[in-house]
């Protein structure tokens, strides 16, 4: 198939990459320029749009999601009709669902699949996908979207939204975990606790599933080159408490926690939330 891949940040090289290998005929963008072997470098989105039969998007935010598919060097300008648009930017439910009626009435097709996993996970193709959309559209997009997943782990949830909702409900769930691994590990320097005995416990526990994946990071202080960082995950429960209806006083308190860690540690990975602090005197 031929496929245009826009964003390549870390996760949209590794989708850009594994499209590649899977043998199809990949044109890539980037705002700012970057290559990927194997693949043709466009100038523009629209540019790397025109021909393809899908175009990924996997950017920041909104407003980067905004630019590369509406601007007047976007997607949209440059596709053709009946192309099938992938969006995998975590977004709000309402952003999604503007930027798919005007994706639909530029003449194309749009579907959102978030992802559930970073980028180590991209790599070794083990992401969870999210789609939402038309079950045609999610048909059609299998086959690029099994490049970064593995057998079971898409899961069509329902229309354009539906998954972005999800993927903010289980980031947000990630946002309480990584605010409680922080306590969690803040209170075993109070106590003079060891460390490596904390790990030990904590992965046995409901923490499980974020200190195993982080252990080795934790263990050696190794925040720096970053798999998902603080600041994204800033973002994230910004997004989650926004489209709350009501009140997430737990939620809310993440998101003032991660918030407050991103300006300073913004580049880092997560692991670093649940960073060693000075050990405290012991009375």
């Amino acid at each position: 198939m031929r496929v245009a891949v826009c964003g390549l940040g870390r996760m949209g090289a590794v989708f850009a990459a594994a499209l590649v290998a899977r043998g199809h005929r990949v044109t890539v963008w980037n705002r700012t320029p970057r290559e990927v072997p194997g693949a043709r470098t466009a100038g523009t989105a629209a540019e790397a749009a025109g021909g393809a039969a899908a175009v990924v998007v996997m950017v920041l935010d909104g407003p980067a999601a905004r630019s590369v598919l509406l601007g007047p060097a976007g997607v949209t300008a440059g596709a053709d009709r009946g192309a099938l648009v992938v969006n995998a930017t975590t977004l709000d439910p309402g952003t999604a669902r503007a930027l798919a009626e005007r994706v639909t009435a530029a003449g194309q097709r749009y579907l959102e699949a978030p992802v559930l996993g970073s980028v180590p996970a991209a790599r070794q193709g083990t992401l969870r996908v999210l789609a939402g959309g038309a079950a045609e559209d999610v048909r059609t997009a299998e086959p690029l979207l099994r490049a970064w997943s593995h057998a079971g782990a898409l899961r069509h949830v329902g229309a354009v939204g539906d998954a972005s909702a999800l993927k903010l409900v289980a980031n947000l769930g990630l946002g309480v975990a990584a605010t409680g691994l922080r306590d969690a590990v803040r209170l075993a320097a109070d106590l003079g606790l060891a460390r490596e005995d904390v790990l030990e416990v904590l992965a046995s526990g409901p923490l499980g599933g974020l200190v195993g994946g982080k252990r080795d990071r934790l263990a050696q202080g190794a925040y720096a080159a970053a798999d998902f960082t603080v600041a994204a995950l800033a973002k994230d429960l910004a997004l989650a408490t926004g489209a709350a209806a009501g009140s997430l006083p737990v939620a809310e308190a993440a998101a003032r926690v991660v918030g407050r860690a991103a300006e300073r540690d913004g580049g880092l990975d997560i692991a670093a939330l649940g960073a060693a602090p000075e050990r405290a005197p012991r009375a």
